[in-house]
This record gives structure tokens, C-alpha cells and sequence, in this order.
């Protein structure tokens, strides 16, 4: 409360000059006082719970809000699942190669990746807002409201259920190996031949089946629709930390414009007042849907024919020519931040509705109650 008594009191130091002309013609100045009355009040509405103080600059005409609103804490589920394979398969083959590369891990590590994964989302909408009221119209009791609203730009944030932490630490595990595999194999009878794996001091090299398995099945990814301007699909990954996470962010700074109706609460008491207000906050048009997005590129190892000391090529017993690798073979995993809202389409799921319904929101609807209780 003491933070709020100060930020309201700066505020209407700010205000002194622009009313001072309004004190000048009141004739005495020394009796005049710039706060007439202080109302606490209570909010309620889409903008969350929130607290204001308010006071009179302009008697009867103009009258200054200042306050903080709090989003109350709510979760809201979606579901998203893993597939193996790539783009060229069918849903059921794609299915298909996930069921058995799920018990293939089952055998390896213990654990079973289940298909379904959930992302529970929860806002984290708190501001900071600071509002004027014009009453320009005889009948006092209408507003027209102006002023604006700053807190985080992160409004709301998802990430993967606890639960499912698991099938996320044996996904980031099996796409490890892949990337160790496919590495080691491609490198092979070069300089920059390693071992997949080391275990007990014996180092691991894999052959043509371990290869060929780990490439037939893929990588473990999500899923979130195409990008628009490549028509690729996008796919997500289990992060560094296991975690799969989606961010959603707008201005930090959001105009209000808005109008109200208010009154007693009581008759004949001017203590208690209530009001309705209706308005939009601009907050930057859409809001930015924000995930990383994982891009796996296989680099072949360049070749060239091997020369003797003079020069001249290098030929095997067959009369075949000998090449030598000369640049490193391997698999780039390029992370990007993507923004679901604007950079992808065609997300499927309750994800892709959810996306779907914060594209329509270029502006946020603020409808409130607020009641309040005059302090002096």
C-alpha cells in the first residue's frame, strides 16, 4: 500500500502545473486543496482483481485512477504428440514407427515415451495502470475513460505437465544418440572417426544395422503445422533442459481507451460508489506466440581422390581409385524462435484452436466492476 500511496502521489505532482490556472481562480490559494477527496477502489473484471486509488483534478469533470490489477492464477491443458519418421510417411506409418522405437527405448533405457504429451498454459497478466475520467455530459454519471496500462510483456506462458517429464527426458536421450550415431558412422575411417558410445573403457562404433535403424526411424520431434513461407513442417524438441516451453508476449506498454457508468452504491451516500467500465487496451496488435523450433540438416563428408607423393592418384588392387575424406561429417540441429501466430500454419490439435483464437484478440476487451470507499 505504502508503494501505491507514493506512485499516486508522484503522479499528482505531475498533474500541479497543468491545474494551476484551476487553483489561480479559485481566489484564495492558500485555502485551496489540490487532493478534495481520495477513493480506494476494488476491480474486478477481464484485466484480473485489482486495486486503485482515485481523486478529482478538474471538480466534476476530470478525475484520475492510479492502481496495480492482478490476473488470478487458472491453468488450461493442451495436448500435442511425439511421431518418429518424416514428412513423406502417412499418420499411420508415422504411428507405427513411434510404437516401435517407443519399446525399442523401453529395452534400452527402461522407460516408455508416451505418444501424448501435455502443455499446461497459465497467464502471468499483472500491470500497472494509470487512468483519466472525463465526465463531459450533464448527467455526471457517465465517463469517458483514457490513460494506459504497463506491466511484463510475457502475458501468458505453457509448458510440458510435470508428469510427462519423463517421456521428455527419453525423447532429448534417443535424439542424443541419433545425432552420436549418425556422427560417428558418417566419420568412419577418418580423422575425424569417434565412438558413439563409450562403455567400460570399450569404445562403441556402430554398423550398418545400428545406422540404418536410427535413420530409418528419425529423429522424436512434435509437430506444430508448416512454416508459411517455406511449407516445411515445423517441428519441436525437448529443450536442453528436457522442457518444452511456449511463451506469449505483447507491448509493454498498452493504451487504454474506454467509457463508463457510475453512481451511489447507496442512496443518499456519497461513501460508497460502483461503476461499470467497457474499453480496449491496445497492446500491439497480435500477440506473439513464441516457441523454439528445431531444424536437423545431415551434413555429408566431402571426398577427393588420394595422391602419392607425386601427385599422381592412388589406385586399390581392383584398379579402383582410392578416396580419402576430407571434410567432417555431421548433423546440425539449428534452433529458432518461432512465432506460431505469424510464422506457422495448419497447427493441429487444441494447440492450433488456442492459436486460432489469440490471432482474432489485436486488441484485449477490458469489461470490469469496480467499487469503491471514500478514504477523506
Amino acid at each position: 500500500m505504502k508503494k501505491l500511496l507514493t506512485v499516486f502521489a508522484m503522479a499528482v505532482m505531475g498533474l500541479n502545473t497543468t491545474f494551476a490556472q484551476d487553483i489561480a481562480d479559485k481566489g484564495n490559494t492558500a485555502n485551496y486543496k489540490l487532493i478534495k477527496h481520495l477513493d480506494l477502489g476494488l476491480t474486478l473484471g477481464s484485466d484480473g482483481i485489482g486495486l486503485d486509488l482515485s481523486m478529482p483534478v478538474v471538480d466534476k469533470w476530470v478525475n484520475v485512477r492510479t492502481g496495480f490489477t492482478y490476473m488470478p492464477q487458472f491453468d488450461v491443458t493442451m495436448h500435442f504428440g511425439f511421431e518418429a519418421g518424416d514428412a513423406s510417411m502417412s499418420q499411420e506409418e508415422k504411428d507405427q514407427k513411434f510404437d516401435r522405437l517407443s519399446d525399442m527405448l523401453y529395452e534400452m533405457i527402461g522407460t516408455r515415451v508416451d505418444k501424448q504429451v501435455d502443455m499446461v498454459g497459465t497467464p502471468k497478466f499483472n500491470n500497472f495502470k494509470f487512468l483519466v475520467d472525463v465526465t463531459p455530459f450533464r448527467n455526471k454519471n457517465w465517463h469517458f475513460t483514457t490513460g494506459f496500462y504497463w506491466g511484463p510483456s510475457r502475458v501468458a506462458y505453457a509448458e510440458n505437465a510435470v508428469y510427462d517429464a519423463t517421456s521428455l527426458v527419453s525423447a532429448s536421450f534417443y535424439n542424443s544418440m541419433y545425432d552420436r550415431v549418425l556422427n560417428s558412422y558418417n566419420n568412419l575411417w577418418s580423422e575425424w572417426e569417434k565412438p558413439y558410445m563409450s562403455l567400460g573403457g570399450q569404445d562403441l562404433y556402430p554398423d550398418d544395422n545400428t545406422y540404418n535403424s536410427f535413420k530409418n526411424y528419425g529423429r522424436m520431434k512434435v509437430q506444430l503445422g508448416e512454416y508459411v513461407d517455406t511449407g516445411k513442417p515445423c517441428y519441436v524438441e525437448p529443450d536442453e533442459n528436457n522442457m518444452m516451453i511456449c511463451n506469449m508476449k505483447v507491448n509493454s506498454f498498452r493504451p487504454y481507451l474506454g467509457f463508463g457508468y457510475g453512481g451511489r452504491l447507496f442512496k443518499k451516500k456519497d461513501d460508497f460508489r460502483i461503476s461499470f467500465d467497457a474499453g480496449v487496451m491496445f497492446w500491439g496488435g497480435t500477440p506473439q506466440i513464441l516457441v523454439t523450433a528445431t531444424e536437423s540438416q545431415e551434413i555429408k563428408g566431402t571426398f577427393q581422390q588420394m595422391l602419392d607423393e607425386d601427385g599422381k592418384p592412388v589406385f586399390d588392387s581392383f584398379d579402383e581409385p582410392i578416396m580419402v575424406q576430407v571434410t567432417e561429417a555431421l548433423v546440425i540441429n539449428t534452433k529458432r524462435e518461432v512465432n506460431l501466430a505469424k510464422d506457422v500454419r495448419n497447427i493441429g490439435g487444441k494447440v492450433g484452436d488456442y492459436v486460432d483464437v489469440m490471432k482474432k484478440f489485436k486488441v484485449y476487451p477490458v469489461i470490469n466492476l469496480r467499487i469503491s470507499k471514500r478514504l477523506w
